[in-house]
């Protein structure tokens, strides 16, 4: 259940929404050229398939959101931590609470081959951001 919140909070953050939707308008406008320009060039909406054109626009948006969700899901080393959260290293299991926007350290055991897992999120307020 911690990973929906952690969805949800990824989700609704300003910059990632704006983000697929950029990549959604170029690659969509894009693939309707290639699959109906003949149509659109000669603006002629008679033959032009409307729900094939918004689903050429919808998939991009859903893979590029898919696509950052799968990458902030994880918490990597260096990076600053979306939400504070209990982690395990999935090498030593060895646990670590990291803050909100503090940077997610090396496990003290495993040095450089740090992967870790999120256990636990602490923060139950989790709202959009802008």
């Amino acid at each position: 259940m911690n990973n929906y919140r952690l969805i949800f909070h990824i989700i609704c953050h300003k910059k990632i929404f704006y983000k697929a939707l950029k990549i959604a308008l170029v690659v969509g406008v894009i693939l309707n050229l290639i699959n109906q320009g003949e149509y659109l060039i000669h603006l002629d909406f008679s033959n032009i398939n409307f729900f094939k054109a918004g689903l050429t626009f919808l998939v991009p948006f859903c893979v590029s959101t898919y696509t950052a969700i799968s990458m902030k899901m994880k918490y990597h080393v260096g990076e600053n931590a979306l939400l504070s959260a209990t982690l395990i290293c999935k090498k030593c299991k060895n646990e670590h609470e990291v803050t909100k926007d503090k940077t997610i350290p090396f496990c003290p055991n495993c040095k450089g081959k740090t992967s870790w897992k999120i256990k636990d999120i602490k923060e139950d307020n989790v709202n959009c951001r802008d």
